[in-house]
Order: structure tokens, then sequence, then C-alpha cells
């Protein structure tokens, strides 16, 4: 039996966690962290697969920032990102993919789309 992927959410919303444990977990081995403090705990854990990551966080950081750091770190240069957010604006969608996401979802989105995503990151 092959080995389920790791993935983190890096997500403040705590009824969106409660979403994405839900949808995410029958497919992966998923860590929710609900602060940078909490995904930079993470890191230093394990190793994972693929980030998915809000760019609105009410923390220290931003989503933003927690792209262009992993994209810094040997580890995760390669490792796919996918940002999911509320925030719809075409220059969003630069920022994230400039600052190193693979894939752009705007909120609200439907569970199929988010696991196609995700899988068409592993081919």
């Amino acid at each position: 039996m092959q080995k389920k992927k790791k993935l983190v959410v890096v997500e403040d919303d705590e009824l969106n966690q409660l979403a994405y444990s839900g949808v995410l977990s029958k497919f992966y081995d998923v860590i929710i962290c609900g602060s940078d403090k909490e995904f930079y705990l993470a890191l230093t854990n394990n190793s994972y697969d693929l980030f998915i990551i809000n760019l609105a966080l009410n923390c220290e950081k931003d989503g933003l920032d927690l792209i262009k750091e992993l994209r810094l770190m040997k580890e995760y240069k390669k490792t796919p990102i996918i940002v999911v957010t509320a925030y719809a604006f075409k220059r969003d969608e630069i920022n994230s993919l400039a600052a190193g996401a693979n894939k752009f979802i705007t909120k609200p989105f439907s569970n199929k789309t988010l696991l196609e995503e995700i899988e068409n990151m592993f081919k």
C-alpha cells in the first residue's frame, strides 16, 4: 500500500480548518496550521509533499511571506504550493505566482476542484 502524501494547510479560520481536515484527511496525511508559529513548528518535525496556504493570515506574517520563505529553503524549493484565498484580484494571483506558488484558487471553491488541483500537482 502506498504511503499517504503529507500536506500542510496554513489557514487561520477555524471553520475552514475543519472543512480542510474533513475533505483532505480521507486521502492525505494532513497537518493544519492556524498561525505562522504553528507553521514553523510543523516544518521542524517533518517534511511535506505539498502546501496549501491562505494569503490573509491574522498573524505576524501573511501567506506571501511564507511562500517566499519556503522557496528559499533547499528542501522546499520545488514542493508544490497551492494558494487558496478570498482575495480575487488579479494582482493577488500575480503576486502569489511570483512569490513561488504553483496554483491560485479563489474561495469559494468545490472540494472536487481542490482535490483535482492537488492531484495535478503530483503528476
